[in-house]
């Protein structure tokens, strides 16, 4: 690392945290199917590793934008890979307000509209990112 250059630090979820996440939805929702799928735990790790993978892909932009890159695939991918049998949008939404949180990015108001609009296919990776992006900006722009 350069000198006077800061590094980007980034804290993403573990398995145990999301598994957690997944114990506290099925604690708010009993009457749901909210049950890890077959191979789910692998899918909800690879989503993490897919977010891991857009931080590092976006090297050399500001740390907010890789942060947002990572945010918006994190989202994305746990709503597209279902490792759940039924709450892929509710573990999602948790886990991406968590992140944001958890990396002093601020949160959208409404996290479930582009959740509904991931899983009904309207929605890219590069949307979620564009809506992060958008967001960011607004809580900066009124931030002052």
């Amino acid at each position: 690392m350069r000198k006077g250059k800061k590094r980007c630090v980034i804290s993403y979820p573990t398995l145990r945290v999301i598994e957690r996440a997944v114990n506290m939805l099925q604690n708010l929702y009993p009457t749901d199917l909210i049950e890890w799928k077959g191979s789910g735990r692998k899918q909800a790790e690879q989503a993490v590793a897919a977010a891991r993978w857009a931080f590092q892909l976006s090297k050399g932009q500001a740390c907010t934008m890789r942060k947002l890159a990572a945010a918006a695939t994190l989202f994305y991918e746990l709503i597209t890979l279902h490792p759940l049998v039924d709450g892929n949008k509710r573990l999602a939404t948790l886990l991406l307000g968590a992140f944001l949180i958890k990396n002093d990015l601020p949160t959208p108001k409404n996290l479930y509209k582009p959740a509904l609009k991931i899983a009904g296919g309207e929605w890219s990776r590069e949307d979620v990112y564009k809506w992060l992006l958008r967001a960011y900006r607004y809580y900066k722009t009124t931030k002052k």
